[in-house]
């Protein structure tokens, strides 16, 4: 008889890496994330290049998020060969100068940033952004919310570009079975080894269903499908 997966992996934790730009920055995200046991720390770091490394030997369609502090801005679109391209969120902490620059790479069409927060968020905030961003949301802090206006006050629209894969032409191709089983299982937070132990089939199976299901629903994360999957009725609550 097949003995049911650890209790500890029951539920799929939130992988956080984080990159700042100094010590003492560093630690004192370290100690928030930390706090929190429905996140994963799994790597810290001071410099981008070997974040992106640590980044690289994660497997396709984990669900990351990056939580980024750094007083030199980056865009939020990376190149073709670094995996946050297809499957990290970043939460980003900005000085108030550095608003302008995330706001920017937040309207940019396959954009990674999904949260805005000033560099002095307090741990709360911080903790509620990761959860948040990693659901598939998108995060403004009150403080960089002005960013979003334009002249005359009136309201800058960028949510449309962020889901622009679902308003293409093209048809909507539809689960199979199995893919729909996947997908709710998936919805429930459990990991691959999870899914493969609940329907007796190999973890290689599972993946192969599940850049499936993100092939159809043009999905590039596990949260993103869930919240195409919600919002298209595939998801049974």
């Amino acid at each position: 008889m097949e003995s049911a997966p650890d209790a500890k992996s029951a539920t799929t934790l939130i992988k956080v890496f984080i990159l700042a730009d100094s010590t003492k920055e560093l630690a004192r995200l370290t100690a928030a994330v930390r706090s929190d046991p429905s996140l994963d720390l799994e790597a810290t770091s001071l410099d981008r290049d070997v974040l992106s490394d640590q980044l690289a030997d994660l497997e396709f369609g984990d669900s990351v998020v990056v939580l980024e502090h750094s007083r030199v801005h980056h865009s939020g679109r990376y190149s073709p060969d670094d995996l946050t391209a297809e499957s990290v969120t970043r939460v980003v902490l900005a000085e108030q100068s550095g608003f302008a620059d995330a706001a920017a790479a937040m309207k940019e069409p396959d954009s990674a940033n999904r949260a805005i927060l000033p560099a002095w968020a307090v741990d709360e905030e911080i903790l509620a952004a990761i959860k948040a961003a990693s659901a598939g949301l998108i995060v403004i802090h009150p403080d960089a919310i002005g960013e979003f206006y334009g002249e005359g006050n009136e309201r800058v629209t960028f949510i449309a570009e962020h889901s622009s894969r679902e308003q293409q032409d093209s048809p909507v191709q539809q689960l199979s079975p199995r893919e729909s089983e996947i997908l709710n299982l998936l919805a429930d937070g459990l990991a691959n080894k999870e899914i493969a132990w609940r329907l007796k089939i190999s973890e290689h199976t599972v993946k192969f269903h599940i850049t499936s299901i993100f092939n159809k629903l043009n999905a590039s994360t596990r949260a993103e499908a869930v919240a195409i999957g919600a919002r298209r009725g595939l998801i049974i609550l």
